[in-house]
């Protein structure tokens, strides 16, 4: 597939709406509103791509969930009381949505049966991401100096829980492996851990450190989420505060490269053939255009609207 050949869906927080976005000609082909006292804190796409989740927190601390029809481009509110939902993943049968309030607290929502089923709640610790597969949920803790990854099933029953000494920043499940960027504790530096669930001890992973690529004094790299290509051999792991990418060979768990930006980037995409990739950022709430076999930035959007960091890249 020709990389200019694809489509955005995006979340404008100035327009209130969700865009369907042709990414070559950059023209928008479907604009679904949502109202104005919500703001969405997550984005999920079913598998089938006709229906897109999106999320939100409202003005009084309430939740909801709104539900786009990709076919039709229509765009409706799910009918029932949610929690705020700081952290949100769609579960593997495209009905099940499970989210974390703000007290860490761990819902499922069933979207057809309309109910909500709280399933556990650590001590002491906020969810910073959350992940799901055919079997599990996979949640990424911050504690007070450190932070933790907990596994349960998808009935919500606790499997595994693994010590991390960093403070994680999110959670990918990739296959058999649990990817988890994390910034510095008392205890450790910036990097990557990589739990391989086909170990008999898979409590213990293979830890990469990160540093920022410019060696600034006292500047942080700030490892903040991780994107898998489809080969799954290489992962870039976005830096937000160094505004750089890091390249990493996940079969020999360890550094290829570091692709420097000069500007901070949050979440990243991969177009189809791989060679460009596209990356939203929290601080400047808008899209960067990253040319990955020549490592430079190619180019920034110039809009005065606010593009939300959560987005998916579509097939045209």
């Amino acid at each position: 597939m020709d990389w200019a050949s694809y489509k955005m869906l995006l979340v404008d927080t100035t327009a209130h709406a969700l865009l369907l976005v042709d990414g070559a000609k950059g023209e928008i082909l479907a604009e679904m509103s949502y109202p104005e006292n919500y703001l969405p804190t997550a984005l999920a796409v079913t598998a089938d791509l006709a229906k897109a989740y999106l999320p939100a927190a409202g003005n009084n601390g309430s939740g909801a969930l709104f539900i786009a029809n990709l076919n039709h481009f229509s765009l409706y509110q799910l009918p029932m009381e949610l929690p705020h939902p700081v952290q949100f993943a769609l579960g593997p049968d495209n009905t099940t949505v499970y989210l974390v309030d703000p007290g860490g607290i761990l819902y499922a929502a069933d979207t057809v049966a309309m109910t909500l089923t709280k399933l556990g709640q650590p001590d002491n610790a906020s969810c910073v991401g959350i992940a799901t597969d055919q079997q599990s949920i996979y949640t990424a803790w911050e504690h007070k100096n450190g932070g933790s990854i907990a596994i349960f099933s998808l009935q919500g029953e606790l499997l595994k829980e693994h010590i991390l000494s960093g403070i994680p920043t999110n959670i990918v499940v990739n296959g058999n492996r649990i990817l988890v960027p994390f910034t510095a504790s008392s205890f450790t530096g910036e990097g990557l851990a990589i739990y391989d669930q086909n170990k008999q001890d898979d409590s213990i992973p293979a830890v990469i450190t990160i540093q920022c690529p410019l060696r600034t004094a006292g500047l942080k790299a700030y490892p903040c989420s991780v994107t898998v290509g489809p080969d799954e051999h290489t992962a870039y792991i976005v830096n937000e505060d160094s505004g750089s990418i890091t390249l990493v060979d996940l079969h020999k768990a360890d550094i290829t490269g570091h692709i420097t930006l000069g500007r901070s980037i949050s979440n990243l995409k991969l177009l189809p053939d791989n060679r460009f990739a596209i990356a939203t950022s929290n601080m400047f709430a808008d899209l960067s255009l990253i040319d990955l076999v020549n490592e430079r930035l190619l180019s920034v959007t110039a809009s005065k609207n606010e593009i939300f960091n959560q987005f998916m890249i579509l097939p045209a």
